[in-house]
């Protein structure tokens, strides 16, 4: 997601609304995984009780926080990838997705896009799916643990 922060620069700047060199595959398997990378290793240092808190205020239950390096870099080069190969079909104006062989995006689908947009909800319907599923286990964990220590 933090491909998008670049319609939020574009947007504070003056700019237009419209995709940029980040969302090109050039970026997402360059730049992107490193950048993203080196940050979110250096977040998990620094500020591993806070991300705790976050975390225990939306009911996640990680068992670590810190991860090795390659690891959040294998998942910032996915979640790259993963983000332009689905807004490819569905956005007309990311002329960069190709960048620098191809000035225009070829694989836009114009209104058969709404099937990746389903695609999408579905996924996120899963997420939260397993979200709640995830919170519930713990919660009947606990009153297990809870049980058996009284």
């Amino acid at each position: 997601m933090a491909v998008d922060l670049e319609l939020v620069f574009s947007f504070l700047l003056g700019g237009s609304l419209t995709h940029g060199v980040w969302h090109s595959y050039l970026f997402v398997l360059t730049i992107y995984p490193v950048a993203v990378g080196l940050f979110v290793y250096v977040a998990e240092r620094w500020f591993e009780r806070t991300i705790f808190g976050v975390y225990r205020f939306f009911r996640f239950y990680p068992e670590k926080i810190k991860y090795p390096f390659r690891t959040i870099y294998l998942c910032c080069l996915l979640g790259g990838v993963s983000h332009i190969f689905f807004d490819m079909w569905t956005h007309e104006d990311s002329s960069y997705v190709l960048f620098p062989v191809v000035a225009e995006n070829p694989f836009w689908i114009g209104e058969w896009s709404v099937v990746v947009f389903a695609l999408m909800a579905l996924l996120s319907f899963y997420t939260v799916f397993l979200w709640a599923k995830q919170m519930l286990n713990h919660r009947r964990m606990r009153r297990t643990h809870t049980a058996i220590t009284t």
